[in-house]
Parts: C-alpha cells; structure tokens; sequence
C-alpha cells in the first residue's frame, strides 16, 4: 500500500474523531430549544464558561474587535472569523468557538477588517488612533501584527491589562514566556494567548527534501535531533556537496540545486532565539538592561559568514512587496532544489502538493552545549490590546478571557492535531517534532520590543556583508540602543 493510502486513512480517523463533537455542539443546542435528552456539554467542558461571572452579565452586547483582514501578504482573519459553511476544520473549530461564546453569554461579535499587512500598518494605525484620541468607544478589542501594534508610541492608547477586570492570566491558554518578558513596572498592555493562532503558525522550522537526503544517503534528520547531536556543525556538513548546477550555466542561481537555501530578513532574525544570543535580561533588581555575549555572537558570526559563502548556500534577499505565491524561494523548495529551507510552520499548507516528500525539523543548535531547540514566532503573529476609551473594560475582559480559553479548548487542538498533523505533515516524525518545536518557544523584551529597539538587523546587515566584527559594530550602536530602552521603560513608567 502506497503513502497516500496510509494518509487518506489517517484523515478518516481524524475526522471520525471531530464528527461526535460536531453532534455534541449541536446537541446541545436542540437541548437548549427544548429537544429533549440530547447530550449535553459537561461541566468540565463549560468551565472555561463559568470562571467569568453571570452569564447575564453582559446579555445584548455587541463585541467589537478590530482585526486585519487577510491580503495578498498573508492569511489574518481566519483567527477571529469564520466562515459557517467552511467544512475546513480549523475554521469549524473557530466558528464554533464564537458560536459557543455568543451562546453563552447572549452577546453578538462584531468583527470589523481593515488591511493591517506590514505595508499598510500606517493606515491600519490610523484607523483605531484617530478613534481612540476622540474618545469614540468604538472598538471593545483591537488586534493586529505585534511588529507595529508594540510601540512606544502607540502604548499610551492601550489600557495596563492588570487592571482589567474578568482576566486571569495565570491560566495556561495565557502564553507565560510573554507575560513574563513583557511586564514592567507590574504593567503588561499587550495579551497573546490562544486566541493567537497566528503565533503558533508564524514559529520557524527548517522544512528538508526527502528525495535529496535520500539521493545522498544523509543520516536520519529525526534521530539527530533526538540524539541531541542536531547541531548547526552537523548541518553545515550535510549541506556540503549538495551543490548541483541544473542548467549547466556554470553559475548558481534560482534554477540550480543546494544544500541551504534561506532570505535576508524574517528568517535571519529567528537566528536569535534558535541560537540563544537574547539582547536583554533583567538585573537581580527586576530591571530591563542591555545584556549581549558579544564573544558567543562573534563566533556565531564569523561562522555564518563562512557558510553563507559555501556553493552550496543560496542566500536571497525578499520583501514584503512580493507575494507568498511568487516568493521564489518557495518556489525553489517545491521544485526540489534544496535540501534545507528555514521558514515559518504555516508554509507547510503551500508543500502539501509536493510530489516529493518533505520532513520538518526545529532548527539546530549552535552547539552540543546548547540543552534545547528553541525557536520563535515571527513578529507578524497577532497581540490583542484594549484601547484606554473602551466603554467597558469588564466587557472587554470578560470576552477575551473566554474567546482565548475557548481557543485553547477546541481551535488549537484542531490545528495542531488534525490541521496540521493529518493535512500537513507526512510522517509521525515531523508530528512528533512539531511537538518538540512548541515546547521550545524563546521569547524576550529585546525582541518583542525590537520594532522601536531595533535590535534585530544585526544578522541583516552583518550576514550578508560577512561581517563578523560583531564587537566593533556593537561598540557602534550601543548608545543608540540604550537611548531607546530607556524610551520603551519610560512608556511603562509614565503610563497610569
């Protein structure tokens, strides 16, 4: 029997597994019109429910949540909003979840889209800073791409989330590396839990090529990193001769093959979580300081600037003006032309129609020494903020706190086990190191704040220079990184 056998099987099994939840959900809602015995939801299944007040409470209220819509740059909306006859399951998972809340609580949700891609974060800005500096009341929840909406300048418009009634951030569908990472002063403004999806689908992995490991006899990928001998020397070895010039010009480009192929940008920056060079941590008084091992970012430097140059690495340069269809080294990948290609875990929808297999692996480590495999998200995931004009921050609260348990109750398990283990992935081990990859998510304030530290252009800038006087240029800019850090703890402070 063929792998395709063995898939539709296991698709089957997924599904004969979501269909009795399908009938719970509407079960219980023939139960609640009068139908008589029909199963209802436990009280372990609504407790989730009943941590937030009367139900009563807040009857006949529209929430309003301002969120990006999706665009030719990415897939937005498809966390907050759902489409009832999308047979898809995360969008099942995500409609129920807001049918299940305005059930509960007898409220209406409002989603109100605005094109939010990086490029149009100055318009999206607008449209809720105007709003708030009037005082309109007009959005009880706005959410959007952490690179722009954490600001220094835009913090003042968003309420201390401490203060706010209704959440309880000690509950696990609350991400506590952020939490912990960005409060300050016992101020914290912006909320990233499972209401989040796209955290979880924007983490780095480093997809490879099947047939080539295959070709070339690599070793088994999974049993490395289970070993814990995955590290970014073992890489560097099995990427060497994989060069192949496909089309005989004797000069490498996009129609040839290699052994890595990565982008100057998103991609890079992920660097500073899978190595573990963070750019700040806190003193033994609880304060933010600039903290870099400049000797550990030497090395890893003048490594990179060697591997870069082997014939085997393809290194180009993306931007946001191009689309995911078009991004060539998509492209490249799905054309079997690279053995490794780092990039975020939702590209695996776009692999799906590969003929050719490919596995998923957490990035390696840089050295034996280094005890996990971490990673992060890239900073175009969503964080939620409550503007400081909301008519009431109770209501607020209240809705965000049961839409993000509500998240981790039935759409994250959707996407992770059924979505992205059944639909993506084509082997238990890229399921299984999926698993290893979420449990090793690196998170600090130097990078959640990068936007305004602007910290994270040092393997932007360095790599392809094959600079690896890291020293030098740290010497240069540290001033400048101070005089910002400063600013972001000042908007703590001062803020009420």
């Amino acid at each position: 029997m063929n792998k395709t056998f063995f898939r539709t099987i296991a698709l089957i099994l997924a599904l004969a597994m979501i269909i009795p939840l399908l009938v719970s959900c509407n079960s219980k809602k023939t139960a609640e019109n009068g139908g008589g015995d029909e199963t209802k939801k436990t009280n372990e299944d609504k407790e989730y429910l009943d941590d937030v007040g009367d139900t009563d409470e807040f009857r006949d209220r529209t929430f309003t949540v301002l969120a990006r819509e999706d665009n030719m740059y990415g897939s937005f909306a498809h966390e907050v909003i759902a489409d009832e006859d999308e047979v898809e399951l995360v969008n099942q998972a995500v409609y129920e979840r807001n049918t299940a809340v305005e059930d509960r609580f007898g409220v209406d949700i409002n989603v109100v889209l605005k094109p939010g891609a990086w490029a149009q974060k100055g318009d999206f800005i607008d449209s809720f800073k105007t709003s708030i500096m009037a005082g309109d009341g007009e959005y009880d929840l706005i959410m959007s791409q952490e690179a722009y909406m954490v600001s220094i300048a835009l913090q003042q418009l968003y309420l201390n989330l401490y203060n706010v009634e209704n959440l309880n951030f000690d509950k696990d569908y609350w991400y506590q590396d952020i939490i912990k990472e960005t409060t300050y002063d016992g101020k914290m403004f912006y909320a990233v839990g499972d209401y989040s999806l796209t955290y979880w689908e924007y983490l780095y992995v480093l997809y490879f090529n099947k047939t080539i490991a295959n070709n070339y006899n690599v070793e088994n990928l999974y049993d490395l990193v289970k070993s814990g001998d995955w590290t970014f020397d073992k890489m560097i070895e099995i990427t060497k001769g994989k060069y192949k010039d496909l089309n005989g010009d004797n000069w490498p480009d996009q129609s040839d093959q290699f052994g890595y192929i990565t982008c100057i940008g998103n991609t890079m920056d992920a660097l500073y979580s899978q190595f573990e060079l963070p750019t700040t941590s806190r003193d033994d008084d609880g304060n933010i300081i600039l903290n870099v091992d400049q000797s550990k970012a030497v090395a890893i430097f003048e490594k990179l600037a060697t591997f870069i140059d082997f014939e085997e690495v393809h290194i180009e340069e993306t931007s946001s003006a191009t689309t995911e269809d078009e991004d060539p080294l998509d492209k490249m990948f799905q054309e079997d032309k690279a053995l490794f290609y780092p990039e975020r875990i939702d590209r695996a929808h776009k692999f799906r129609g590969m003929e050719t297999d490919f596995g998923i692996i957490p990035y390696p480590k840089w050295n034996e020494q280094q005890k996990a495999y971490p990673t992060h998200a890239q900073d175009g995931y969503s964080v939620a903020v409550i503007p400081v004009d909301v008519k009431d921050p109770a209501f607020s609260g209240a809705m965000l706190e049961v839409l993000t348990a509500e998240s981790h109750r039935t759409v994250i398990p959707a996407y992770n086990e059924q979505a992205l283990t059944y639909k993506y992935t084509r082997d238990d081990e890229s399921a299984e190191m999926l698993d290893l990859v979420r449990e090793n998510i690196n998170v600090t304030f130097g990078f959640f704040w990068d936007n305004d530290l602007d910290t994270s252009n040092w393997f932007r800038v360095l790599v392809p220079q094959r600079n690896s006087n890291f020293v030098s240029f740290y010497a240069a800019n540290k001033t400048g990184y101070e005089r910002q850090l400063k600013k972001i703890l000042k908007a703590y402070t001062d803020h009420e």
